[in-house]
């Protein structure tokens, strides 16, 4: 019996099962996933809308297996707090935009602690409201 090919791409109202789902530039709506196996390689965010999961599995690749790397080897190597601080913001609904740097950024300084590569786009912290 042939393995069935990985999904990506966009998909509404579907069901998925026992499937490699690359979440890298892929959208679902409305879909159900049970026992999947999702990975993420640090493209292109997903979008996940009112989809379902059952017994699924999460991985990290690439530029984002680095990302949760780097993180870890911060955690266990004496940052913990500002590990532990990232997520706390995360948790309250802000999250990590990378945002076009344009002249007006240049001249603003940034806010208070966070320090900037003169040159180098930063990226934006940016709170996003929680659904009540």
């Amino acid at each position: 019996m042939a393995e069935a090919p990985r999904v990506q791409g966009a998909y509404q109202d579907k069901a998925f099962l026992d499937r490699d789902v690359m979440l890298d530039n892929s959208r679902f709506v409305n879909c159900r996933f049970e026992r999947c196996a999702f990975v993420y390689s640090g493209g292109t965010m997903p979008v996940l809308s009112g989809c379902n999961f059952e017994s699924c599995t999460w991985n990290f690749a690439g530029a984002a297996a680095n990302t949760i790397s780097l993180l870890s080897g911060l955690y266990n190597g004496g940052f913990a707090g500002m590990v532990e601080a990232t997520f706390s913001h995360i948790r309250q609904g802000s999250m990590i935009a990378q945002a076009e740097q344009t002249a007006a950024d240049q001249v603003t300084s940034p806010p208070h602690g966070i320090r900037t590569i003169p040159g180098l786009p930063g990226p934006r912290l940016i709170k996003v409201p929680k659904p009540e």
